[in-house]
């Protein structure tokens, strides 16, 4: 692998992959809300690779209302790009392979089109069960209209009529540990009891019961006729210590595909086409995230910036966590990002002087138009300055959200993707904008997903191992090298690390002392690899305890080895010349 082994053995790793390589031909889309992107994995030279990708704008909206165009279209320009004809004149896929080299012998589909799951959340406690709720409904395509609790400050009245004024798609009643207290949830129950019936008339929601196991009967005979779309889950929080929120994570996704996706007009032809059920993007991010980290025995932080949604997933090689935030996106949910950070916080990190009514505009208009793309350099800077503020807001809440009290832990690769940062043509930029955001230390490798492709390879992974490994080998992702961050703050211009570097052959390589205050980067190429000796300073832990000095093999990339001793957290200054001049010098310095 270009990240971190390149002598990693698949047989050691993997003992259940197949022997020999089956030479089946695999079609994956991506059907977003913005671009829909068609790959194409077949075997080259005795591997499989990723031949082919094709990226469109979506027709899961108007004026085209039907996701199969998009599909189509990308699969077209697919045809165009290969020489290879995937379709039938009528537009239907060609399955299997045919002799003449036409069709695939496998179709696969992965959806974030479907507009997110409009919920109310209800419960007792804020802190507690109302918590646990909340990070079960943001492991799916979810967006939470309204919360409902006891002391929320409204009567009774409020309370019903906002419910009936948000027609939610599902109402995710929580509360209460096992054998806990029992009148207060009920009293909440019955108020949502009496907007259901003025909702039926417009609309019924699906209700889903994950509280406390005792009143489970009681919830049923209550919601009476709406008792027909209640399903029940295991209590979020059985326990004031205890969360399980896996099942009811399961089932709000359930419902999403059943009344979001299933509703797309195209979904059921996608279905047909599929050899596997489709998988919503997120579900199949986490999964190939997953695989990622138990190939490379790794801790892994993967971010995706969409248009209508940001995902976070966090994994070791047995868990991943995931939070998908369908309240922030670099299309229609950008106005969000107002209510979460001030115009000043926005701005403080893009280069060049943005007027406050400027970014607010610029906000404003990108959620009425989410596809239109920026037009001149200062647009361009507003843009990638919303995108960086949003990934900074989505990692620490979901480090928030995991308990890791807003800062993420140690990782050993970051991956990221959106077509904000896949645009950016200097790495070095890219590079600069998500350790801004990120703001992490320690030892990691970067990559990022310029075609598109991680879900797809998420399906893959999760039918043909074997195909997912060799495809992650052949570089579908941009390998931007590795990153040694310095955690705390130290006296700036005063020593913080110092760096040797030497060949595989033996050959000493430039490396140099780095001050604290500067970002600096050592001269490492693709297809290079070198022996790296880390001396920080005393009391600096880079991962491998205070002052530890440390020798490591690291792999090169199209930036290099950075050298972050900018200290942590991040600091600019208050003056605007003073901090647009920080921000040029450190950009000059990593190549951006």
């Amino acid at each position: 692998m270009t990240f971190l082994d390149s002598e990693h053995n698949l047989e050691e790793s993997e003992p259940g992959l197949p022997e020999r390589v089956r030479q089946e031909a695999i079609l994956v889309a991506d059907c977003g809300s913005a671009h829909t992107t068609v790959s194409l994995f077949d075997v080259a030279v005795d591997s499989y690779r990723l031949i082919a990708t094709a990226t469109v704008p979506s027709t899961a909206g108007p004026p085209w209302d039907n996701l199969m165009e998009g599909v189509r279209q990308a699969i077209n320009r697919l045809t165009e790009i290969t020489g290879r004809v995937f379709l039938t004149k009528r537009g239907g896929i060609i399955k299997p392979t045919r002799r003449d080299g036409s069709g695939v012998d496998h179709f696969a589909a992965v959806v974030s089109a479907a507009p997110p799951l409009k919920t109310v959340l209800a419960g007792l406690d804020e802190a507690v069960s109302l918590a646990s709720g909340r990070r079960a409904m943001r492991q799916n395509y979810v967006r939470e209209v309204d919360c409902l609790f006891l002391e929320d400050g409204r009567t009774e009245q409020e309370q019903l009529i906002t419910l009936v004024e948000n027609k939610p798609d599902l109402i995710f009643m929580v509360g209460g540990t096992d054998g806990g207290a029992e009148k207060r949830l009920l009293r909440l129950i019955e108020t949502i009891n009496l907007g259901l019936g003025s909702l039926a008339q417009i609309k019924s929601p699906h209700i889903l019961f994950a509280g406390n196991v005792k009143l489970r009967q009681q919830v049923k005979q209550m919601m009476g006729n709406g008792a027909s779309h209640l399903r029940v889950a295991e209590n979020v929080r059985p326990t004031l210590e205890r969360e399980q929120i896996s099942d009811a994570a399961r089932q709000i996704g359930e419902l999403y595909d059943e009344i979001k996706v299933k509703e797309l007009t195209g979904s059921e032809a996608l279905q047909d086409w599929s050899t596997y059920n489709l998988i919503p993007t997120a579900q199949s991010l986490a999964h190939i995230v997953q695989f990622f980290a138990a190939l490379q025995k790794q801790t892994v932080l993967a971010v995706d910036l969409g248009s209508d949604s940001a995902t976070v997933v966090f994994s070791d090689p047995d868990t991943a966590r995931l939070t998908v935030r369908s309240d922030l996106g670099i299309g229609r949910p950008i106005t969000n990002l107002l209510r979460q950070k001030s115009t000043a916080e926005i701005i403080q990190w893009s280069l060049g002087q943005i007027e406050p009514n400027e970014m607010e505009n610029f906000i404003q208009n990108k959620a009425l138009h989410p596809r239109t793309i920026p037009t001149t350099a200062h647009g361009l800077k507003m843009e990638q300055a919303a995108a960086q503020s949003m990934i900074q807001q989505a990692v620490s809440d979901a480090a928030m959200d995991w308990g890791w009290h807003g800062q993420m832990p140690r990782f050993g690769v970051l991956l990221a993707r959106g077509g904000v940062l896949a645009n950016i043509n200097s790495p070095g930029q890219v590079v600069m904008m998500l350790l801004n955001a990120i703001q992490p230390s320690g030892v990691f490798a970067i990559g990022l997903d310029k075609y598109g492709i991680l879900p797809a390879m998420g399906i893959l992974a999760q039918h043909d191992p074997l195909a997912a490994v060799q495809a992650l080998e052949g570089s579908v992702l941009v390998n931007f090298g590795w990153v040694v961050a310095l955690p705390g703050t130290g006296k700036q211009g005063k020593l913080a690390i110092s760096v040797s570097m030497k060949s595989e052959t033996g050959q000493e390589l430039v490396g140099g002392d780095v001050v604290w205050g500067a970002i600096e980067v050592l001269t490492l190429t693709p297809g290079e690899s070198a022996r790296v000796t880390l001396r920080p300073e005393r009391g600096v832990d880079i991962g491998f305890g205070p002052g530890e000095e440390t020798t490591i093999t690291l792999y090169g990339g199209a930036v290099g080895l950075v050298i972050d001793a900018r200290g942590r957290p991040l600091a600019l200054p208050d003056d605007d010349d003073k901090r647009e001049e920080l921000l040029r010098q450190w950009l000059w310095d990593i190549g951006g």
